[in-house]
Order: structure tokens, then C-alpha cells, then sequence
């Protein structure tokens, strides 16, 4: 951090300095890697493995952010392009997406980013730009929350290391077939009866790039006792979802009722169950909301072929489902076309759950089905309370998508959920 307060008129003797003290902190050594084009990083970290030299670490310094109108961050990112698109590494592309650490530093501010590359470079900010001067004579707590920082990469930059040194039991890509590469690295859960079931992934089900919905097949024939489960038999088809929040109460509470899935896992990205409750949403922020940036949550469902047909009656068996979620204190907030599907007997069949949650009964909704608020208030009296479920800030705001009243941020009600049946159109 004292370097980082001084003001040098060289750039070469700038980074100089900070290469010296990132060697130190990270405890690994420091240097510059040419790429194919010629485009050098200001400093890189590198594994040698066989032939090949892997990046684990890019950096990209400036002494100002301003200067020259380049972003380090976004440089850093080209950087590690340049660096991973030698010819020479195409074998350890072939295997993983290529996760490297990126650093970007401009004066004295500094922020870390992590990248990998599957069809395309994908760099996501880690940290946002962290002061790292000396600005005051009180910097205690600054000064141990970035030490963390560093130990934190540190760390992460050995585990990265263990990472690619295992690289040699994975099969290379092949045109045509699903490779771990392209997917995420959770690649089993744990099941209700405590068994740990692998999976592999077969395809994504959404052609939308952020896709975080997988169709699946479990490749393990798990056992509870000494009797084969067959809902967990190998080549069994799941499907497995990457979520921030998810109504998992509305979810358990349909599927006993035959109108969703049988929802398997619901629980951290490890797969496996945590001790209690899972981590709430950060302090302060409106109820029914996930306003931590830091939670991933993994779901794991069954599959379910859908009918190619839609029944004559589709809107009559959702409207049952909608009473009974209603009539329990539930809405599901997000009811469209894509949310619902009709098995091969031509069932409902729910599939979304992600924005589903209580509501508060004591508020009078206009518009809902007649006995529906009768029945609502017969239950409301055993209503726990908050807290309640609310639009997710980022929802779209295309023109017509939505019912009246569905905005972000608004509290999710029963009239929605009908007003949303009625927009829906099946052709």
C-alpha cells in the first residue's frame, strides 16, 4: 500500500515495484509471457506442465486508470486471450474452459477478476476497484480487509495450480459431444438419503447465452441400504439449475400434488446439504428479496419429456394449481408459457420456481375467482407472516410482458398470477 501512494512519473519503474511486491504477497514468481500476436500482459504467472506453459495469473497495470483512455480491466481480458490462443496450448484448452485470475491495477486502485473461455472469453469482476493507497492515519481495518484479499488469491492461485495438474485424467473435446468444458463444475449432489449422486451434463436447455438450466444424466447407480433406489439409477435424466433464490416451499408443495417434478436437491453449489439454515439475505435489504451477490444456489430436479401437443384444456389445469397456491399463502409470480410444460398424459406441469414465495393475506386482491378470497381468509389466521416475495429488481421491463402492477421491486400478488394466465398464449 505505501508503494501504491507514491506518485511515479515511469511507468517501467511503476510496475517494477508492484511486480516485486505481488512476487512477495503471492508467493510465486512474476514475469511476462509473448502470445501469438505479439501482445505481451504486463505480468503473468505461469504453471509449467509437460511443454506448455499455463497462465494463472494476468495482469494488466496502468499508472493512472485514465490513461491513454484504457481500462486495465478490460485489457486484462484481451490479455488473456492473447495468452490462451497459442497453438501450443490447444491441449489444455481441449480439456477446461481455462479459468485464470486477472488483475487490474491503475494508480492506486486495484480490483480482481477471474476469466475462462469456452466458445468465447467470459471475465467476470471478482472484486470491485479496491482503493490500496494510503489516504489516512487510521487504515487498520482497510489495510486487514485487503491483506485477506491477497491471501484469499493466494490461495486460490494453489488450488488453481492442483487444478490443472489434474488435468491429465480428462478426455479431450470432441466435435459434436458434451464436454465439461462447456459447463459448470458442480457435477453431483446429495440425495435425501444421503447418498452422493454423480451426474454428467448433456446440453443446456435455454439457447439464450446466460443459460443456467442443464438437462442431465446420472451416471452412478446409487443405493440406500442394500437396495437399488431406481429414481437414482445410472442414465437417469435430471435437470440442474444454477439460481440466486428459488421458492423451494412451492416447489415441494406442487410436486406432491403430481404438478411439478420431484424437486431432488436444493442446496450450495458443493452439492452438499448445509448444517441449518442456508445463508439469508443480506441485513437491510426489502423482504422476499436475495440482495447477496455472493450466493449460488444449485437445484436438481427430475426431467420431464414434454408433450408436443398442448391440450385443449391447458388454461382449465392451471387454474386449480394457481387456487391451491393462492389459498395456501403462495404465488409464483413468473407465469408464462416457458414456465409451464404438459407431460406426455397432457398434465400440468410447473417447472419455474425461482421468483415463487409467500404473500401477505391480509391484503385484499381485485379480480381474483369468486370463492378464492373466501378461502383465503379461512387460512390467512395461521399465516406466520413475512417475509414476503418481490419482483426481482432485474426482471424485464419490456412493453406488454407484463400484468399491471408487475414491476420490479413490487410485492408479487395472487391477482398477478391471473392476470399473467389470461396473457398467456399457446399456438
Amino acid at each position: 500500500m505505501y508503494e501504491l501512494s507514491q506518485v511515479e512519473d515511469s511507468e517501467d519503474r511503476y510496475g517494477y515495484v508492484l511486480c516485486s511486491r505481488l512476487s512477495y504477497i503471492l508467493q510465486a514468481d512474476v514475469g511476462d509471457e509473448s502470445s501469438v500476436d505479439r501482445n505481451e500482459a504486463d505480468v503473468v504467472i505461469t504453471l509449467q506442465i509437460g511443454d506448455t506453459r499455463v497462465a494463472l495469473l494476468v495482469v494488466e497495470m496502468k499508472q493512472e486508470l485514465t490513461i491513454r483512455n484504457c481500462d486495465p480491466s478490460l485489457q486484462a481480458g484481451l490479455s488473456m486471450r492473447h495468452v490462451w490462443i497459442d497453438s501450443l496450448k490447444r491441449d489444455i484448452r481441449d480439456r477446461c474452459c481455462c479459468p485464470t485470475f486477472l488483475i487490474a491495477v491503475g494508480g492506486p486502485w486495484l480490483c480482481v477478476l477471474g476469466g475462462v473461455l469456452t466458445d468465447r472469453i467470459i471475465v467476470q469482476r471478482l472484486t470491485d476497484m479496491k482503493w490500496m493507497a494510503l489516504s489516512s492515519t487510521e487504515e487498520d481495518a482497510r489495510i486487514y480487509h485487503n491483506a485477506r484479499l491477497f491471501i484469499a488469491l493466494r490461495q486460490c492461485l494453489a488450488e488453481l495450480k492442483t487444478y490443472y495438474e489434474g488435468l491429465g485424467s480428462v478426455p479431450p473435446c470432441e466435435a459434436n459431444e458434451p464436454h465439461p468444458r462447456y459447463y459448470p463444475y458442480p457435477s453431483s449432489y446429495t440425495s435425501n438419503d444421503g447418498t452422493l449422486v454423480h451426474f454428467d451434463y448433456l446440453e443446456t436447455l435455454e439457447e439464450d447465452a446466460a443459460c443456467v438450466t442443464y438437462l442431465a444424466q446420472i451416471t452412478n447407480q446409487t443405493t440406500s441400504g442394500d437396495v437399488t433406489t431406481d429414481e437414482d439409477a445410472a442414465s437417469t435424466k435430471i435437470v440442474v439449475k444454477f439460481v440466486a433464490r428459488y421458492g423451494k416451499e412451492v416447489h415441494e408443495l406442487l410436486a406432491r400434488e403430481g404438478h411439478a417434478p420431484r424437486l431432488r436437491y436444493y442446496g450450495s453449489v458443493s452439492g452438499i446439504p448445509s448444517s441449518g439454515v442456508l445463508p439469508s439475505p443480506a441485513e437491510r435489504s426489502p423482504p422476499g428479496l436475495c440482495l447477496r451477490s455472493d450466493l449460488m444456489y444449485m437445484v436438481v430436479m427430475d426431467y420431464v419429456e414434454a408433450s408436443s401437443k398442448t391440450p385443449s384444456n391447458a388454461r382449465q389445469q392451471i387454474s386449480p394449481v394457481l387456487t391451491l397456491l393462492h389459498s395456501n399463502g403462495y404465488v409464483f409470480g413468473d407465469l408464462r408459457g416457458q414456465n409451464v410444460l404438459f407431460d406426455a398424459d397432457g398434465n400440468i406441469k410447473f417447472i419455474d420456481f425461482n421468483w415463487c414465495g409467500r404473500y401477505d393475506m391480509n391484503i385484499r386482491d381485485k379480480g381474483l375467482p369468486a370463492g378464492l378470497q373466501k378461502e383465503i381468509d379461512k387460512l390467512r389466521i395461521n399465516q406466520d407472516g413475512g417475509p414476503y416475495t418481490r419482483y426481482p429488481l432485474s426482471m424485464s421491463t419490456v412493453t406488454g410482458m407484463w400484468a399491471t402492477g408487475m414491476t420490479p421491486l413490487a410485492p408479487i400478488r395472487p391477482c398477478h398470477d391471473w392476470a399473467m394466465l389470461e396473457k398467456i398464449s399457446w399456438t
